[in-house]
């Protein structure tokens, strides 16, 4: 004979399958990514053979993609047609990062020859620049601007650097005792943003080099670069996993999306991600060979 359990039983079980259901859905919503592929920045001819960075000009409305393979710079207009390839007549030396100064002339990070190339192109002027702090050479891997100032990150002391337009180091923010692997940083709300790929962490510093609490982060294997939502979100780059995962300015998980592959919603071992002035998600997927967009 089958024992009938109390109604009051039955009725909370019944109460809380409603509430794990309700609580479900709300995770779900949660979850949800708001972007929308736009379209891929993929070049003309042979296109690009290894793009690893973006930089969004927004005085000329351009996006320059760094092809280091190619060892050209590519542009594109911000409805993602393609304009034009810069070589600097063949002398760029695997260019890793960019950006345009307030004088017009372009700024490239040269890992062939560990210089930052200032290239004049109104006078058609070329000069290799490597820098040095406390005697030390410098060895530059990702780059930053904000106004005549210019950030580097500095691989072989782990310091961001910050430059004068003459490029001379002026000064230098040491990041925490035991601080792991720099992988990116950003400029932004006159802040510098760091990325700790090791540690999993975001170190952000004000103009004067005061810190601010590490934020923590999880679900991550391998974050390469990052990006900072003025709404009050942080888009980590994972580049073993080809996602791009949201989190909460208190390192809170919020969603993720793209999964790792060669499909339009994939990426493949991707490089940096970056927001443009108009608020769209560009994410460089090296081995697609492309630059993806999104808006919300």
């Amino acid at each position: 004979m089958l024992r009938k359990e109390p109604r009051c039983f039955v009725g909370w079980l019944l109460f809380f399958g409603i509430l794990v259901s309700a609580s479900s859905m709300a995770w779900a919503v949660e979850l949800q990514s708001p972007w929308k592929f736009v379209f891929s920045l993929q070049g003309q001819g042979k296109g690009m053979a290894l793009p690893v960075a973006l930089y969004v000009d927004q005085e000329k409305e351009r996006y320059y993609v760094v092809d280091s393979t190619g060892n050209k710079l590519v542009s594109f207009g911000v409805d993602g047609k393609y304009l034009q390839e810069f070589t600097a007549e063949g002398n760029l030396q695997k260019p890793y990062d960019m950006a345009r100064l307030s004088d017009g002339s372009l700024l490239v990070v040269e890992k062939g020859r560990n210089s930052l190339t200032k290239i004049d192109l109104k006078n058609k002027k070329t000069a290799h620049l490597v820098v040095k702090h406390q005697g030390q050479e410098v060895f530059v891997d990702r780059m930053e601007t904000d106004g005549d100032k210019v950030y580097v990150l500095d691989r072989s002391s782990g310091r961001i650097l910050q430059l004068d337009e003459a490029l001379q180091v002026t000064k230098s923010f040491t990041m925490p005792a035991g601080a792991g692997w720099l992988s990116d940083f950003k400029v932004m709300e006159k802040k510098i943003w760091v990325l700790d790929q090791k540690k999993k962490q975001i170190y952000s510093y004000d103009e004067n080099g005061r810190p601010s609490p590490a934020v923590q982060l999880t679900g991550l294997d391998f974050p390469v670069s990052l990006a900072i939502d003025p709404i009050g979100l942080f888009y980590v780059l994972d580049r073993h996993r080809g996602t791009v995962v949201a989190f909460g300015r208190n390192g809170e998980f919020k969603y993720q999306f793209l999964s790792k592959g060669q499909g339009r919603d994939n990426l493949y071992f991707p490089q940096e991600i970056r927001l443009d002035h108009m608020g769209r998600l560009c994410v460089v997927d090296e081995g697609n060979s492309r630059v993806m967009v999104f808006k919300r």
